[in-house]
C-alpha cells in the first residue's frame, strides 16, 4: 500500500486564517512578525508568542495546532478583567 503524504496548508493562507481570528477577537494583525528567526517567526498577544514556520508550505496538523494555540491566546488577553478566574 502506497504511504500517503501529509496534508499541508500555505504558509500565506495560515497567516490570513491568524488575522481573521485576531479581527474576531478585536485585534489589529499585521503579516509583519514581532520577531524574526532563522527558521520561524513569533506574533505576541498579551505577552505569549505563537511561534510560525517560515516554510512556504506547513503541516496540516502543526497549522491546526497553530490557529489553535492562537485562538486560544486571543480569547485569553479579549477577556475582561476578572474573567475566568
Amino acid at each position: 500500500m502506497a504511504r500517503q503524504l501529509p496534508r499541508v496548508v500555505k504558509r500565506n493562507d495560515l497567516l490570513n486564517r491568524m488575522a481573521r481570528l485576531a479581527k474576531k477577537f478585536g485585534f489589529e494583525f499585521s503579516k509583519t512578525p514581532d520577531v524574526n528567526g532563522a527558521a520561524h517567526d513569533k506574533w505576541y498577544v498579551g505577552g505569549e508568542a505563537v511561534i510560525v514556520p517560515r516554510h512556504n508550505e506547513i503541516n496540516e496538523l502543526t497549522a491546526r495546532s497553530i490557529l489553535r494555540s492562537w485562538e486560544e491566546m486571543l480569547d485569553e488577553v479579549a477577556k475582561p478583567e476578572g474573567e475566568g478566574e
